[in-house]
């Protein structure tokens, strides 16, 4: 929930101080480029370490730095260039987090429950993402987008505790001998699989498209709808209940169709979804708002299928010694896309308009999703 309260409240209090589209990008960007500069490393870190005890660290420092900006607004000291390093340090903290995160399911539950599991981790994202998103207007309307972020700061702090509740959990033996065996050895494994290999590229696209929109919704619903905070975070909490529905079906869909049909589809839907957006201006307010409700939360919800297949099959597929190496791996090559979706989000918002940047994202996917469905590996899964 806290995080759901940030994705609403930084981006506000960007615009408050610049009123730029393209700034909102940097600090997108910013809060990814770890992924990029770190994310081999820590791989390989989180194959010796224990797991637990980094997800607990990446959550202090996150709580720290979040805490940092109502306090620096507090004393009237609150720039720009504070929110790049909070970004970029936040960000930082999250490849740890995320790389340790799913790396550690397989020591808590079986593998046949893999999915089970995914599908409850996504269920509770989904319910944050119902309530967050109207929680954080609420809080930016009442308190302002600075003090809003204490309440994400806090979130942190008490997942700390709940990770530090957990008890430790013993590290994996590296079986690579030499630094570099190790840091490419997750890198090696995605290329000589291809059906990871496609859906981590699929999902490096994915990407792009996701968070050049989500860089600009702010703008998007203040400047295209005319919502203010508190009914841009209700319409994003509205949202929320895709993820939580498809989430909690993934289980029956993935007993009842093959993997390749599950991710063929989830590319199919995304495109026609994201076009959507580009209806909502064109009529009244309530149309507008449960359009961009079922626009983005049905397209969330099918990029999380995708994300909760793609996972589990990854979870049983790999050594537990090298699941840490090859989680970091597919986050680097993915999540590569975020900083250029942001950059390009905002950009392209900048300097030709919001809706021409819808336009071309939904072309985007539906491209991919032909890609996928002539020449793929994965659609024989």
């Amino acid at each position: 929930m806290g995080n759901q309260v940030t994705i609403l409240a930084l981006p506000w209090l960007v615009l408050q101080l610049t009123q730029s589209p393209f700034q909102l990008g940097v600090v997108g960007a910013l809060e990814f480029v770890p992924f990029l500069l770190f994310g081999l490393i820590v791989g390989v870190y989180a194959d010796r370490w224990d797991r637990r005890c980094i997800l607990l660290i990446a959550d202090l420092v996150r709580f720290i730095v979040l805490a940092s900006v109502p306090l620096a607004a507090f004393f009237h000291l609150l720039t720009l260039a504070q929110l790049y390093l909070v970004a970029f340090i936040a960000g930082t903290a999250r490849v740890w987090f995320e790389v340790a995160h799913y790396s550690l399911v397989p020591a808590l539950v079986s593998p046949n429950r893999a999915v089970e599991a995914n599908s409850s981790l996504e269920v509770s994202e989904g319910v944050s993402s119902l309530v967050g998103p109207a929680l954080g207007g609420l809080l930016i309307k009442v308190l302002g987008a600075a003090n809003a972020l204490l309440a994400d700061a806090l979130s942190f702090l008490l997942a700390a505790a709940a990770w530090f509740s957990l008890g430790p959990r013993p590290s994996e033996a590296l079986t690579e001998v030499g630094w570099r065996a190790q840091l490419v050895a997750g890198l090696r494994w995605v290329r000589n699989n291809r059906v990871v290999l496609e859906n981590t590229l699929s999902g490096l696209v994915l990407n792009v498209v996701f968070m050049a929109v989500t860089t600009v919704f702010v703008y998007y619903a203040q400047h295209e709808l005319h919502f203010d905070a508190a009914r841009t975070g209700l319409v994003l909490g509205l949202a929320g209940v895709g993820p939580i529905a498809v989430a909690t079906l993934a289980p029956v869909l993935r007993r009842r169709l093959r993997l390749g049909q599950l991710l063929l589809a989830e590319l199919f839907v995304i495109g026609p979804l994201f076009a959507l957006l580009d209806l909502a201006p064109l009529v009244s307010a309530l149309p507008a708002f449960l359009l961009v409700a079922l626009s983005i939360g049905l397209a969330s919800g099918a990029a999380i299928l995708g994300r909760i297949l793609l996972r589990s099959y990854v979870q049983a597929a790999v050594p537990p010694a090298l699941l840490g190496r090859v989680n970091a791996s597919i986050r680097v090559v993915a999540w590569s896309g975020v900083p250029v979706g942001a950059l390009i989000g905002g950009t392209l918002t900048q300097f030709v308009g919001v809706r021409w940047l819808i336009a071309l994202v939904s072309v985007t996917v539906l491209l991919l999703f032909v890609a996928f469905a002539l020449a793929s590996e994965t659609k024989r899964i």
